[in-house]
């Protein structure tokens, strides 16, 4: 066969695929309202787990491999679609309608604000940049900027997070993860004179020990363990692939005291009233039970 009709043959296969796929999600959806009625979770771990092993005996040896990448892509696609209907259900969901009600219109110009270090220092040049008049309070640790805040001494706290010259500030992401806070603004500080075309900057984020998502917050930061699994990682990102969500950061922490597993950080481009967002969180949250949504903002340049 010439290469044309092998590629009219791929075409009509193609669009068979198509309707068996509609017809697939479809039927996931009616699944999902039988769920919603009876209260089970979508995810069933043991049904996939099964499902993948028949389908992989279902074909010659030489495509089985690819046939568990196709249906664990078809299962994590069915499973965004199902949590699509469950998505009003989230209480961080309601949680974050509530903070974009409740917090004012426009960002404070002067706060009580906690920093690492003294005055002079490159924490208290962002202070500067996201405040008109901050009250700055200096403390010798990050750990003290943490505690300063959720104790209630500071109403915010402003912290290095990146460096383009030196990398992510380890110290910072795992305090995140230690202290229930949330972030509310990030600063892009430039340091030093432009070199080899770009300048260097360091990257400060603004915490609070509240919500507070101010208009126009276009970046999200969320933070979750992914469990030692084969596969893990790649159905996490395979959610921000389907929804059409582009990340900016990635970053990973390993786990004191916990082999082989790592907390990732990542940075979502988006608004925070696109659906989509919303959709991705409120299934992280339902599928990943250490999850952890850090805020909504906008940064500063």
């Amino acid at each position: 066969m010439s290469i044309d009709k092998l590629r009219v043959e791929i075409d009509t296969i193609d669009d068979q695929l198509i309707d068996l796929f509609e017809r697939r999600m479809q039927v996931a959806l009616e699944v999902a309202r039988h769920k919603k009625e009876s209260g089970r979770p979508v995810c069933d771990n043991v049904r996939e787990r099964q499902l993948l092993h028949d389908v992989s005996g279902k074909v010659d040896t030489e495509f089985g491999v690819y046939t568990r990448v196709l249906f664990s892509t078809l299962m994590d696609l069915s499973r965004s679609y199902q949590h699509k209907l469950l998505a009003g259900e989230s209480k961080l969901r309601g949680a974050i309608g509530a903070a974009i009600e409740q917090t004012p219109k426009l960002f404070p110009e002067r706060a009580v604000i906690a920093c690492q270090g003294a005055e002079g220092a490159r924490a208290q040049a962002a202070c500067d940049k996201l405040f008109v008049t901050p009250s700055i309070m200096y403390f010798n640790t990050f750990e003290g900027v943490f505690k300063a805040v959720g104790q209630g001494l500071c109403r915010y706290g402003v912290l290095p997070i990146e460096d383009n010259s030196e990398g992510s500030v380890n110290a910072v992401y795992d305090l995140l993860r230690q202290h229930k806070v949330s972030i509310v603004r990030s600063a892009r500080l430039q340091t030093g004179a432009p070199q080899d075309g770009g300048a260097n900057y360091t990257r400060f984020i603004c915490i609070s020990s509240n919500l507070e998502i101010y208009p126009g917050a276009n970046r999200t930061s969320l933070m979750l363990l992914i469990p030692h699994q084969s596969g893990s990682l790649y159905r996490v990102l395979m959610r921000f692939y389907a929804l059409d969500m582009s990340l900016m950061k990635i970053e990973s922490r390993p786990l004191q005291g916990r082999n082989f597993e790592f907390m990732f950080y990542f940075d979502v481009d988006a608004s925070i009233y696109s659906p989509a967002l919303l959709q991705l969180i409120c299934e992280l949250e339902n599928q990943i039970p250490d999850f952890r949504y850090l805020g909504s903002y906008t940064e500063v340049v």
